[in-house]
């Protein structure tokens, strides 16, 4: 009886998919992580590669309707992914991802909305991911649990989000890149727990129990979320490892030709919440490698 309660154990701790604590008792591997701009990344371990929100086309103009621009997919998008995450469906997260997941040959998660997108887009429906929030799904190598969020508060906490109509027919408008709902996403990758967020904000219960050791922070409008830094950093459980997401100018062209916000701000806030985390704001397109 014993034997077999210590066997059962050991299989959960070797389960990609299992508890948070059988994840940090396994033993880590490098894994490489790549700021794409805005709320985008490449996150890449154990063979695996993962995008999250990937936006290279930067528009010159946001009048009438939007198309991905190939050449700047081309240029940043790399050649293989397994799986592309969606935090929310606005236009500078969702506009790239699918010709990135048809270029790629990933697999495209993220809310009915984001689905909608991608299946007009000429996403197989094999490769289409719907989540609403809870699932915690094994992949080959890899898992992900996704976490029910919120957007951060718009127009002084006076936006409600919507979804994106269920007719729609591409290329579409600004406005028509509707929130859809918004997720954070636990990434468990190469004995790593990365915790992603693409907006500043989150549903405190959900985090519960949620420990990573790396974790994606995005700082803009904080301002408007009660105790945004400390209380994230307290429901943590202080990660290793902070890094700063969706910063820049998201109608501009990317740095150097961009603006980039400061972050000083935010980054001082972790560092008095939370002194043993290492907070890193990334240079755009460097790649990173974290142990």
């Amino acid at each position: 009886m014993r034997a077999a309660a210590v066997l059962l154990l050991l299989g959960c701790a070797s389960n990609p998919g299992g508890s948070h604590l059988a994840g940090r008792a396994s033993t880590k591997a490098p894994i490489v992580l790549t700021y794409l701009g805005v709320a985008g990344w490449q996150i890449e371990g154990g063979g695996k590669t993962i995008l999250v929100d990937p936006y290279f086309t930067r528009p010159a103009s946001f009048e009438g309707v939007i198309q991905p621009d190939p050449e700047a997919i081309a240029k940043h998008a790399p050649t293989k992914a397994d799986l592309i995450v969606i935090g929310h469906s606005h236009i500078d997260h969702l506009l790239d991802a699918p010709t990135v997941a048809l270029k790629t040959g990933a697999q495209l998660m993220g809310s009915e909305s984001t689905i909608r997108v991608g299946r007009a887009s000429g996403v197989p429906d094999d490769r289409l991911v719907p989540i609403k929030g809870g699932e915690d799904y094994a992949f080959d190598g890899f898992s992900v649990r996704v976490l029910p969020s919120l957007h951060s508060a718009l127009d002084h906490k006076h936006t409600l989000g919507k979804a994106i109509a269920e007719d729609i027919k591409l290329p579409l408008t600004f406005a028509q890149y509707e929130e859809g709902g918004t997720f954070m996403y636990l990434l468990r990758l190469a004995g790593h727990e990365i915790l992603i967020g693409s907006t500043a904000n989150f549903i405190e219960r959900e985090l519960a129990g949620i420990h990573p050791d790396i974790a994606i922070l995005a700082p803009g409008l904080r301002e408007e979320i009660y105790d945004y830094s400390c209380r994230l950093m307290r429901v943590l459980a202080n990660p290793d490892v902070v890094y700063v997401t969706h910063f820049d100018m998201w109608r501009e062209p990317p740095p150097p030709a961009g603006t980039l916000l400061d972050e000083s701000d935010f980054v001082n806030e972790i560092k008095a919440c939370s002194p043993s985390t290492t907070v890193i704001v990334p240079r755009h397109f460097e790649r990173m490698t974290a142990g």
